[in-house]
């Protein structure tokens, strides 16, 4: 059959574009095949206006805001005790995936309601816990350790070194890190009251032979529970490299995300 020239252009342009709505129809095929991507883990930290600002200028709730604020795909808000409904509202709770407690001498301010409210988010899977330091004596946590003690045998604040070994490498939250000396810090020791742990991913030593079990994780019924000995209000605990790595690492598995 012959083709005139000008036919033949026309015919090799509605090839070529009928080749590149193809190639379009299929990409949008297999984006729709594709993951979306994953929603930033949304990270509420409680704190205590506690610490001296020459140990933390910005305070505790600063130091990790500055931490997790760095790391892609997490989004980081502070409160406290003196925010309205205790920086614990249910809106507040439901827009946080992950909440840090750090607390210490005002534990019986926290309403006992909104304790509640943390832990039946917790139970029911929709919070993750990270309860860091003397965190261990707050209300969410006891609740969620069976009100049980949750307290250490013995402890002191006398700023010698702790030194922190892995006791499970495997266990995502040690992800990264490698055993390490804390230069300052204050000291518990076992027996530590609480339930037995789902892992224990750390435990802390002292030169005068005091051990702690400083990692330890928990699933209560939905929901995944972390305690984190570090974060003394006395020394700059929360700006170790290790330290900060873990208490990201734990976010993360709060999260369900590791």
């Amino acid at each position: 059959m012959h083709v005139d020239r000008r036919s033949f252009v026309r015919m090799s342009v509605l090839a070529i574009l009928l080749l590149g709505v193809s190639r379009n129809l299929r990409a949008d095929d297999s984006s729709l095949n594709s993951p979306a991507p994953a929603r930033p883990i949304r990270v509420r930290i409680w704190c205590e206006p506690l610490a001296s600002r020459s140990v933390y200028p910005d305070g505790i709730d600063g130091a990790l805001v500055e931490a997790l604020g760095r790391i892609p795909g997490m989004e980081v808000e502070r409160t406290g005790l003196d925010a309205p409904d205790a920086g614990l509202s249910d809106a507040d709770l439901d827009a946080a995936d992950v909440l840090i407690w750090w607390g210490r001498y005002r534990h019986d301010e926290v309403p006992a309601d909104r304790a509640e409210a943390v832990v039946e988010r917790v139970r029911a899977g929709k919070l993750g816990f990270l309860a860091l330091h003397a965190s261990c004596a707050s209300k969410p946590f006891g609740l969620l350790m069976n009100s049980m003690p949750c307290e250490p045998g013995s402890w002191r604040e006398d700023g010698k070194p702790e030194l922190v070994a892995v006791r499970s490498p495997e266990h995502p939250i040690a992800r990264g890190i490698e055993s390490f000396t804390v230069p300052q810090s204050d000291m518990f020791s076992e027996p530590f009251a609480v339930p037995e742990p789902d892992s224990v991913v750390f435990v802390s030593n002292w030169e005068r032979g005091e051990t702690v079990r400083s990692g330890m994780t928990w699933t209560i019924d939905k929901g995944r529970v972390v305690y984190l000995r570090a974060g003394s209000e006395a020394y700059p605990v929360l700006f170790h490299p290790s330290i900060r790595k873990a208490v990201a690492n734990a976010v993360s598995w709060c999260a369900g995300r590791s």
